[in-house]
Parts: structure tokens; C-alpha cells; sequence
């Protein structure tokens, strides 16, 4: 499963499928487990993006995206990878970004709203 994840600076996600043509021939095996990895990079950062609707609309997307491009073969399969691993990057700079200028605490996140 690829997927392409790509982050603006105002944290809008949007799930593309990019095809462009690979050099190399393009191992089924080792894409299986780059994007494997890629997918498990993905969830990690989402996970931490501070904002608890961006962070549950992230790995949401990320989620689906994945299952939408896991036929993507060969060159298609390449290109997305090497875009989501470009488009984690960025995630990564949206994270540090959110840390940097914290907002409001969600009710959702709050220690408090666990009710017994």
C-alpha cells in the first residue's frame, strides 16, 4: 500500500496519486516493505500533531490513502513512495510547527473529559 500525503503549511492534507517514471526497476519485495515503513513514519507523526482534529483527520487520511493506492505497481508505486516519504518531511516540519505555537487544549484531549 502507497499512498502520496501532502501537508500545507496550514495543515490541509490532501491523499494523490502521482505517477512519473523510475530509472530502476522497482523490487515488489523492498516497495512492499518501504511502504510499509513509509505508512508506520506516517501514523507516528500524525500522531503527534498536537491539534487533536488535525491529528485525527491526518491519520484518518493517511489510513485511507493507503488503502486507496495498495494496487499502485512498479513506476506508480515508486513515485508515490518517494512523494510520501518527501510529504513526511513536511509532516515532520508541521509537528515541530505546532509545538512551537500550541493552541487551546482540546476538550477532546483534557484529562478531564474521561468520564467514569
Amino acid at each position: 500500500p502507497q499512498t502520496v500525503v501532502k501537508f500545507s503549511l496550514y495543515q490541509r492534507i490532501e491523499i494523490t496519486s502521482i505517477s512519473s517514471s523510475l530509472s530502476l526497476p522497482f523490487n515488489t519485495q523492498s516497495s512492499k516493505m518501504t511502504a510499509q515503513t513509509l505508512y508506520r513514519s506516517l501514523l507516528r507523526q500524525a500522531k503527534q500533531v498536537p491539534d487533536y482534529n488535525f491529528r485525527s483527520y491526518s491519520i484518518r487520511r493517511v489510513k485511507a490513502g493507503f488503502r486507496k493506492n495498495q494496487h499502485l505497481q512498479g513506476e506508480e508505486a515508486a513515485a508515490a513512495i518517494r512523494d510520501g516519504q518527501e510529504q513526511l518531511e513536511v509532516l515532520k516540519r508541521q509537528v515541530t510547527i505546532g509545538k512551537l505555537y500550541p493552541s487551546a487544549t482540546s476538550v477532546m484531549d483534557s484529562p478531564d473529559s474521561i468520564v467514569s
